[in-house]
């Protein structure tokens, strides 16, 4: 094979052991590096907290994964805004890049949300991964406990 053509390409499992071999030194500077992202997230995410309840979206919780790449998991509960509130919110986040996606994810949720039909079940939060790859989730729940009696097991 000559130096111009690509090797065979790594699996996930070659790439962690290629991780776990790393010396002790790169490996603090990973998690140093990790650390430092997680930092800057943060500022960044709370910093779009205000913003965000104005445009009508009002956490409810915060999980923090930590990995190579950590990342913040929020837990937001829509509730009704005015047109101008949601615009306001969204000019309040303009220097803020995390915050305009996570509005921007929101909203594209949002409208997900008000299509999606599954009687019996409300949406009970939208889940944001603020990360690297950003990711959303809506949650549904039972409207009540007598709904669940209704559903099969698994």
């Amino acid at each position: 094979m000559s130096n111009d053509e690509p090797g065979p390409k790594k699996s996930f499992v070659d790439h962690a052991k290629g991780l776990a071999a790393l010396p002790g030194e790169k490996l603090a500077e990973l998690r140093a590096y990790g650390s430092e992202k997680l930092q800057e997230t943060m500022a960044a995410f709370l910093g779009a907290l205000p913003a965000l309840r104005r445009a009508g979206y009002h956490l409810r919780e915060f999980e923090i994964e930590l990995g190579i790449t950590p990342k913040v998991i929020a837990h937001f509960v829509p509730v009704a805004a005015a047109e101008a509130d949601i615009a306001a919110g969204g000019e309040a986040l303009k220097g803020n890049t995390i915050g305009s996606s996570m509005l921007s994810v929101l909203r594209r949720a949002g409208d997900m949300h008000r299509v999606i039909r599954a009687p019996g079940f409300e949406c009970a939060h939208i889940e944001i991964d603020v990360g690297v790859i950003p990711a959303v989730r809506l949650r549904y729940r039972a409207e009540d406990e007598s709904d669940q009696a209704a559903l099969p097991e698994r």
